[in-house]
């Protein structure tokens, strides 16, 4: 019998790279068994969750939120298997239309990582239109080979049924991975070259005087002086965040001239000053000299990960950076002489910042409370849950900073609650003073 089933078995193997090929096979419902099935779907379980770690990095850990969003991606299998049958003429047996779809898993999953790691970001939209137009012409060719008709109908209602799905995950995040940063702090890091390391931390000063001279000094009138900091290189979306805070509050406070950018980021060290603490404290007593101590308010705007001790985290490869802490950011802000200040903190655990910070001359506001974790810090996003909530959405379109908070506030409530998550519950502290002077400086009109 072993000897009988290895023919069996490597046969099987032929037809399915042909399958995958685009080239005819014959009688693909003959290869629709329960073994076969089960053989792809283990095999791409398994280089799914080898792929997903190996792309995270060293020291993550398994984090079992992930568990859900995966169950409801074979959910998504099992409802195109099914739509694909019913939909095409004559109907096919669903098993058939789930080998077709698990069977392409493997190769789809490999390319989709490929793409993630070798496609530069401004290629990869075109990249995720080729893959899906691969997808379509696998599907097209299979279920072609398996009822002898191009089966359109079919083929619009597995379409629109993963339109649907890639419309739900842009909407809620639906991208599954079992692992996470341990503690929300201490995330993946690739190494770095000990010249490249040595050269970064030496053109430092250099590059933060040059972007210290592009800041213009306050003018005859009350201005507002954006500093933005990224602290973690290794993904991409505290950068993201940071250039579109430095855009929305450029828009609603008009300093667009008066900002500066310390940015961690793996795909570019050259753009902007690296985020460090003795770079952030050196920047902000540069910026002090600019403002007018009296009536100039500095919007300072930190994304990164998190503790509650309080302490946001501060990496670019293997160079060895202080971490931001409440002491620290406090001492920085207090030695700069910044009287009036905003401080936004998109982070993990970042209600831990208000009581080190608040004073009657301070707005805070913070992604998450002190014991509660903020979502979306992952390399595949933009912006964090946060980001989209208050610097897309809200302060566009809001007529305060009072009003952009409430509308963060509900959008993100919303948010967790579709997905049924523990509250991050974002926190806000508005001084007394401070909204006396933010009254007599209202932000633009919103952008329409």
């Amino acid at each position: 019998m072993e000897v009988a089933a290895t023919p069996r078995i490597s046969n099987r193997f032929r037809r399915w790279l042909r399958l995958l090929t685009l080239r005819r096979v014959d009688d693909v419902s003959d290869m629709a068994g329960d073994g076969p099935i089960a053989a792809c779907a283990v095999v791409s379980l398994a280089l799914w969750v080898l792929i997903d770690r190996l792309q995270w990095g060293r020291g993550v850990e398994f984090d079992a939120f992930g568990i859900p969003m995966l169950a409801l991606l074979a959910l998504l299998l099992l409802a195109l298997a099914y739509v694909t049958a019913r939909w095409s003429d004559p109907p096919q047996p669903m098993r058939c239309t789930l080998l077709l779809a698990v069977a392409a898993l493997p190769l789809y999953i490999v390319l989709t990582a490929l793409d993630e790691i070798y496609v530069a970001d401004r290629w990869s939209m075109s990249a995720a239109v080729i893959l899906a137009l691969g997808a379509l012409a696998y599907v097209a060719r299979a279920l072609r080979m398996l009822s002898g008709r191009t089966q359109l109908r079919a083929l619009g209602a597995g379409a629109a049924l993963l339109a649907a799905y890639l419309w739900l995950g842009q909407l809620i995040d639906l991208h599954p991975t079992l692992w996470a940063p341990p503690g929300n702090v201490d995330e993946p890091e690739s190494g770095m070259p000990a010249q490249l390391a040595e050269s970064l931390l030496f053109d430092q000063r250099e590059r933060l005087d040059e972007a210290l001279d592009a800041v213009a000094d306050s003018g005859s009138a009350p201005a507002v002086f954006f500093v933005g900091f990224a602290g973690v290189a290794s993904q991409k979306v505290f950068a993201e965040e940071i250039k579109l805070a430095a855009h929305v509050v450029g828009q609603r406070f008009d300093s667009g001239s008066r900002q500066l950018l310390l940015i961690n980021d793996h795909r570019d060290f050259d753009s902007y000053p690296l985020a460090t603490v003795s770079g952030l404290r050196y920047a902000l007593g540069e910026i002090a000299r600019k403002m007018h101590a009296e009536r100039d308010i500095l919007f300072l705007s930190l994304s990164s990960h998190g503790s509650d001790e309080p302490l946001l985290s501060v990496s670019n490869g293997s160079l060895p950076l202080e971490q931001v802490t409440g002491d620290n950011l406090a001492s920085a802000l207090r030695d700069a002489g910044i009287k009036w200040r905003v401080i936004v903190i998109s982070a993990c655990h970042a209600g831990a910042f208000i009581a080190p910070l608040k004073d009657p001359n301070t707005v805070l506001i913070t992604a998450a409370a002190a014991d509660k974790t903020s979502f979306g810090c992952s390399d595949d996003r933009d912006l964090t849950y946060f980001g989209e909530a208050f610097y897309r959405d809200a302060l566009p379109r809001a007529t305060s900073l009072q009003q952009a908070v409430v509308l963060m506030r509900s959008a993100i409530a919303a948010r967790e609650q579709l997905e049924h998550v523990e509250p991050s519950d974002p926190q806000a502290f508005f001084g007394g003073q401070i909204e006396r002077l933010l009254s007599q400086q209202p932000m633009r009109a919103p952008v329409r």
